[in-house]
């Protein structure tokens, strides 16, 4: 038995043809390419909501993340969209934000709380009990909760900003 190059051709096209049928379809779409993953499929939605928990979606603004925290640390759900209005004016969504220029005693963190409110032992945030420090206003979680506690003393009109 001789071989010659169209014999070995034929025999290796023959295998390779049995092969793939062997294997079958790599899947049910039979050959089309597999859809591109969208970032929404990975994103884990919590297992139960309520009117005041909102989920902190990773994609939005930082305005929004930190706006979907304040929710989460007490605010009403109402005030969401204005916490990302104020929230994007006054600090950008940085939460380290210090204006040293404003008149009232600098203002700091998220919502750019003046220093009036904490400066001074006897300050409206230090009475409440939770700051000792203008600094610690520069932690998004307690400058969120103390803008709550100025906002249910005074509602919005500390920023400036009308319902």
């Amino acid at each position: 038995m001789t071989f010659t190059a169209p014999k070995i051709i034929a025999s290796l096209i023959t295998a390779l043809w049995g092969f793939t049928l062997a294997l079958g379809p790599v899947n049910s779409k039979s050959g089309q390419p597999n859809p591109v993953p969208v970032a929404r499929d990975y994103i884990i939605e919590p297992t139960t909501t309520t009117s005041s928990t909102l989920f902190i979606d990773p994609y939005a603004t930082a305005p929004e993340q930190f706006a979907a925290l304040a929710v989460n640390l007490g605010w009403p759900v109402e005030e969401y969209e204005t916490l990302v209005r104020v929230i994007t004016r006054e600090s950008k969504g940085i939460a380290i934000a210090h204006n040293s220029d404003d008149p009232m005693g600098g203002s700091y963190g998220l919502m750019q709380i003046n220093g009036f409110w904490c400066k001074g032992k006897n300050s409206y945030l230090q009475k409440a009990g939770l700051i000792t420090s203008c600094k610690m206003l520069l932690d998004p979680q307690t400058n969120l909760r103390a803008g709550l506690i100025i906002f249910t003393r005074s509602g919005w009109s500390p920023w400036g900003t009308a319902k």
